[in-house]
């Protein structure tokens, strides 16, 4: 385990190194009050105008915090008391990033549309950007509403997809397809009131809400399932490949062993990789949900019940969290970094 663990960190580190290969920085073009840059080796610094966000960075942001960010064309603004997080990850072999929120509100605009613009994805959903300007709002028990101002948003969770387009709003609970589409004023959303009623529908019925953060959970552990053993096969097939490289070379010579590095082992390399990235992106999306959603709940009802710890809803509340923990500490935590945590 430590052996294989070894060989997926030493992949992940050479993805870190050269995360503009295949993205562009956000720079940071507006900020007040209290904002924060995590980058992605576990720094955190305050946020000054004329910052970059990379990939694997995270912004943060205080209760008078706010942030604008822009992005080859994308203008980001970002809300007090929200995270917001650049998550690479590869699809349809093409390596992108991930507009990450699993706390809070941002807006985003697109100047221009490519058929190319990164996703964004919460805790409940992944949304397809097809419009010019929408608002996604991460709640409190990990519920998302999506806002779409002009154009048109593709809204997807547990297989089903909603298309939204101008004044209209879709709420998704986590691990659960998105609700009715609902018309929507625009300038009308009230994110504070939004999550408001999002922490009161905890609060009447916790176990239901860890219920589906579980069933989340499990959706980000079955991908890394799926896909770590096909890693290990290609990282094996990567070193014997390797291996016999060295052999064409010593019997072949050099041009021999260049044109098989080049048809061969860089293709290998490069899907190995990919696998690699996309571990990543599910162990990070894990993490924040454990992080930000989670944990947020399981203190706020220790808090409530400090007197009552053998409460019945306490009692079935935290055997869901504790075995869900299991499941994260189990699966997830051998992917992640120091850095991460």
């Amino acid at each position: 385990m430590a052996k294989t663990r070894s060989a997926i960190l030493s992949a992940l580190l050479f993805l870190i190194i050269i995360p503009s290969a295949f993205s562009l920085p956000a720079e940071v073009v507006y900020t007040e009050g209290e904002t924060y840059i995590h980058e992605y080796e576990g720094v955190d610094y305050e946020a000054v105008i004329g910052d970059e966000v990379n990939t694997g960075d995270s912004v943060k942001t205080g209760s008078d915090g706010y942030m604008e960010l822009d992005r080859n064309d994308v203008t980001i603004k970002i809300n007090p008391d929200t995270v917001f997080t650049l998550i690479p990850r590869e699809e349809k072999s093409k390596k992108t990033d991930v507009f990450t929120l699993f706390l809070g509100s941002a807006s985003f605009r697109y100047n221009v549309l490519t058929g190319k613009e990164p996703p964004v994805q919460t805790s409940s959903m992944v949304a397809g950007a097809r419009g010019t300007e929408f608002t996604v709002l991460a709640g409190f028990d990990g519920s998302s509403m999506v806002v779409v101002k002009s154009g048109e948003v593709a809204v997807n969770s547990e297989g089903k997809t909603v298309n939204l387009k101008p004044q209209e709003g879709v709420q998704v609970n986590p691990g659960e397809p998105p609700g009715e589409k609902f018309r929507v004023l625009i300038g009308k959303v009230d994110y504070k009131k939004w999550n408001e009623d999002r922490f009161n529908s905890f609060i009447k019925d916790p176990v239901k809400a860890v219920e589906r953060t579980e069933n989340r959970m499990k959706f980000y552990i079955e991908n890394i399932s799926e896909l770590y053993p096909v890693y290990l096969e290609n990282r094996a097939k990567l070193d014997s490949e390797r291996k016999k490289n060295k052999e064409i070379k010593a019997k072949e010579g050099e041009e021999a062993s260049k044109k098989y590095f080049k048809d061969v082992i860089v293709p290998l390399s490069l899907k190995t990789s990919n696998l690699v990235l996309n571990i990543r992106y599910y162990a990070l999306s894990a993490l924040s949900l454990r992080r930000y959603i989670m944990g947020r709940m399981y203190m706020t009802l220790k808090t409530m019940y400090i007197t009552k710890p053998d409460n019945r809803t306490f009692t079935e509340f935290k055997k869901v969290f504790s075995q869900t923990l299991k499941l994260f500490e189990r699966s997830v935590v051998p992917q992640l970094v120091e850095a991460d945590i």
